[in-house]
């Protein structure tokens, strides 16, 4: 019985290995599979190149956003600096540094919202933006009529 088993066991291990291709070629004789499968990579080669296209659109947006966002606080940190307003009044340089910042910030947060939007979303911008015009220009008719 151990010779047996021993010549059976040598015999599963000169058993020759197959490639990848052959065992394909063994299961999959008409090339279906194959070629669902080279479907399915290019679907997700396709997915990955989209994901790193709107990775790129949003690191551009942010940069673009950051850049004018910075703008009233280096007009105003210029200010500052040209006139040295933190010497002759510091309460009102801390001021209008702060308000710098707040101003900033709200034009960061406007124009990462719109540009996401036109760019990533171009379809529900163009319903928000119309909207939006209408909105304030019937806001603008309200407020002419009651000055009248």
């Amino acid at each position: 019985m151990k010779t047996l088993l021993t010549i059976l066991l040598f015999l599963s291990t000169l058993q020759v290995s197959t490639s990848p291709e052959d065992m394909y070629n063994m299961y999959d004789r008409d090339g279906k599979y194959r070629a669902l499968q080279e479907k399915v990579d290019q679907m997700n080669q396709k997915i990955e190149n989209a994901e790193q296209e709107r990775s790129e659109k949003k690191t551009l947006i942010l940069i673009v956003s950051l850049l004018i966002a910075i703008v009233p606080l280096a007009i105003i940190g210029k200010q500052v600096i040209c006139g040295r307003t933190w010497k002759t009044n510091p309460p009102g340089t801390a001021q209008a540094l702060l308000i710098a910042c707040a101003g900033g910030l709200v034009l960061f947060a406007f124009n990462y919202g719109i540009f996401y939007l036109k760019i990533l979303h171009y379809e529900i911008f163009k319903y928000l933006f119309s909207l939006a015009i209408v909105i304030a220009l019937i806001i603008g008719a309200s407020i002419m009529l009651r000055k009248k």
